[in-house]
């Protein structure tokens, strides 16, 4: 199986301009112009929710499908392989944000919300007509805040994708979070192993550790990340790893030695050199770019930078 693409925007490359920014689109716009289908692709960084408001189509989440009907919202965490096959004349909206703030932002608010970020799934109205209904009246304030924000520096977007956030979450706790009907051994095995990743960050495991803990031979877990993400684990525990690092980068105090030791490096030399082979960049040059912008809107009008 050929590599999975990695992408901001469907078909557009990563971009730098994603440290700071939330992006708001018809789900139509995209599509279209793909025929309606959208291939399989992943983003590293980054969560999409969509509002299907019009006709139907399929998901495919982590090799598995799900079939949806409007009116219904789709929830892609970051890393998680995904594709459509849309029906002609579909529309609705799609968000897109960096998902490191948001899962920062409700680790200390609303801890129980985190679970969100496990999966992918779709959540339909059915008997949750009032949960449905308040998480739709979220989204549309979403659309007209990220609009905003072409005339008002300020904007309050995420606060309001973190609430629409937890109310899905509660959806997804009350069983009305619809993920794939059959759902693979592979599959399940791709989603335990992810799970024992993010929970053992900090000890650096080895694939053969991963799949002892999963029962399975290091073996069988290379072939069912290749042959399901297009990738090694040991790609998908790096991509863990410089998630994780970036998100602490972006968002916390420690200096880049804490986090290194933090993620089990006993040299921060070593994991400054791992982040800039992975990524093209020091852990300090990350920090420097995404705190910047926050810098330049604190400064005076008219005022430049040193």
């Amino acid at each position: 199986m050929a590599a999975i693409p990695k992408y901001a925007l469907y078909g557009e490359n990563p971009e730098h301009r994603w440290a700071q920014s939330l992006h708001y689109e018809r789900i139509a716009r995209r599509a279209k112009h793909h025929q309606w289908k959208i291939h399989l692709h992943q983003h590293e960084s980054l969560i999409q929710v969509l509002y299907v408001e019009e006709k139907y189509g399929t998901v495919y989440l982590n090799g598995a499908a799900v079939e949806f009907r409007a009116p219904c919202f789709i929830v892609i965490p970051a890393h998680v392989v995904h594709g459509f096959d849309f029906a002609p004349g579909i529309d609705g909206y799609v968000i897109t944000a960096l998902q490191s703030p948001l899962e920062s932002s409700l680790r200390i608010s609303a801890a129980e919300a985190l679970s969100v970020f496990s999966r992918g799934g779709v959540i339909e109205a059915h008997t949750t007509e009032r949960y449905f209904s308040e998480c739709a009246s979220l989204f549309d304030m979403i659309s007209r805040e990220a609009l905003a924000t072409a005339l008002y520096k300020a904007s309050s977007a995420d606060l309001l994708l973190s609430a629409l956030l937890v109310k899905m979450s509660r959806l997804q706790s009350d069983g009305e979070t619809f993920e794939p009907a059959v759902s693979s051994r592979k599959t399940e095995q791709i989603e335990r192993f992810r799970l024992l990743v993010r929970k053992s960050l900090g000890t650096l495991m080895s694939v053969e550790n991963y799949a002892a803990e999963l029962g399975i031979t290091g073996s069988q877990l290379r072939r069912v990340c290749q042959e399901i993400l297009g990738q090694s684990p040991l790609s998908i525990i790096n991509a863990e790893i410089i998630h994780s690092a970036q998100r602490d980068l972006s968002y916390s105090t420690m200096t880049v030695q804490q986090i290194a030791y933090s993620l089990g490096f006993d040299d921060p030399a070593y994991f400054s050199r791992f982040y800039r082979k992975k990524t093209g960049q020091t852990p300090s040059e990350y920090r420097e770019q995404v705190q910047q912008p926050a810098k330049d809107s604190s400064m005076e009008p008219g005022q430049r930078p040193d």
